[in-house]
């Protein structure tokens, strides 16, 4: 059976130390993983620190986790990846960070498109990036990673596509040549940025600024994905290629 993982972002973790166990994270432990007392467990702070651990029960509201000898390396990705995101509805943009974080991105920064606009993704950033925030942490627990991703503000397109020069800009675009045609002939970029449109994708405006970036169209097959689908595929295709999913 898989051992349970725990986040404690604020913490100093070592080896042999005792922690209170935050409120948050001792009701996560005991109603959703159901921990009881004496129960093992690990601990990471997401920088890449991890530990075997202990929760000691002392009452409801009351717990301590006991770290014993660390448990796993950093997992830092093997190859850097940032996923520049245009802003979905609900559901969608959550899929899309959440399987982001499994897939090993080093950033994620949401983009306020024009076609946002229709998810009303102007209102309430705040209050969404905490959510998205807590969706990136729980996937974080699930998948292993021990550090996490960035999730930078968000921000429109002509910020977003500035400053990537040491870094190959890749764009999901319908009809464009596939990702092989666009790496063959490359020297091996240092990192990869790739930039997708939220629902009803990209404005031709969006697409001419991203190319006049530097950005290079590519293509995901004859059928038309979703946003949140986009974001995998492209994903995933890179990191075959590039990254840690070779072979």
């Amino acid at each position: 059976m898989r051992c349970p993982r725990l986040l404690l972002e604020s913490e100093a973790l070592a080896a042999g130390r005792s922690l209170p166990a935050p409120q948050d994270r001792l009701h996560y432990a005991t109603t959703v993983l159901r921990l009881k007392s004496g129960a093992p467990c690990r601990v990471f702070d997401g920088l890449g620190n991890e530990f075997e651990a202990t929760l000691e029960l002392n009452g409801r509201r009351d717990g301590t986790f006991h770290l014993g000898e660390r448990a796993a390396p950093p997992t830092h990705p093997a190859f850097p990846i940032h996923l520049l995101q245009g802003i979905a509805r609900g559901d969608h943009m959550d899929l899309a960070i959440q399987k982001a974080v499994e897939l090993g991105v080093q950033s994620i920064r949401p983009v306020l498109c024009e076609r946002s606009r229709s998810a009303a993704a102007h209102k309430g950033l705040d209050k969404r990036q905490r959510h998205w925030h807590g969706i990136l942490r729980a996937a974080a627990e699930q998948c292993g990673r021990n550090e996490l991703p960035q999730l930078q503000e968000p921000a429109p397109p002509d910020t977003v596509l500035s400053g990537w020069h040491d870094t190959l800009g890749l764009l999901a675009e319908e009809g464009a040549p596939g990702l092989d045609a666009r790496l063959d002939g490359r020297s091996r970029p240092a990192a990869v940025a790739l930039f997708v449109g939220p629902e009803g994708g990209l404005t031709p405006a969006e697409i001419a600024l991203a190319q006049d970036r530097g950005f290079l169209g590519v293509g995901m097959g004859p059928r038309t994905l979703r946003t949140e689908t986009a974001a995998m595929a492209l994903l995933t295709l890179v990191q075959a290629r590039l990254g840690d999913l070779q072979g």
